[in-house]
């Protein structure tokens, strides 16, 4: 209710509130591997650092199953030019008559019979 009722006014409610996040939302103290508690910032961010690194490992030498030069040297690039053209009314007119008449393509609501008639 204080959310409605003030808004965004800078009152004392919203002022403690963000102090209750920040306080649930903070990490005092880590504790490493040997036990030893980490309190300083810059020391909870570089052993949560290493330990996100280890855990999701190292990755050695990466080497292509194919080559890639061969592909993109076969590949003409006059077929590509058609991704650049601007779309041509037919195209529109085509996708539009293909719409399910009952279904809502976007989140807006519109089905696609309001789309056809507009």
């Amino acid at each position: 209710m204080n959310r409605i009722k003030y808004g965004d006014e800078c009152t004392k409610y919203f002022h403690s509130m963000a102090t209750v996040n920040y306080r649930r939302n903070l990490i005092a103290q880590i504790q490493d591997d040997y036990g030893v508690s980490l309190i300083q910032h810059e020391d909870k961010a570089h052993y949560l650092w290493h330990s996100f690194k280890n855990r999701m490992g190292v990755s050695g030498e990466v080497s292509m199953a194919f080559d890639l030069s061969s592909l993109v040297s076969v590949c003409s690039y006059d077929i590509l030019e058609g991704l650049v053209a601007p779309f041509t009314e037919a195209e529109i007119d085509n996708i539009i008559k293909r719409l399910p008449a009952d279904k809502a393509p976007r989140p807006d609501g519109f089905n696609g019979v309001f789309i056809k008639k507009c």
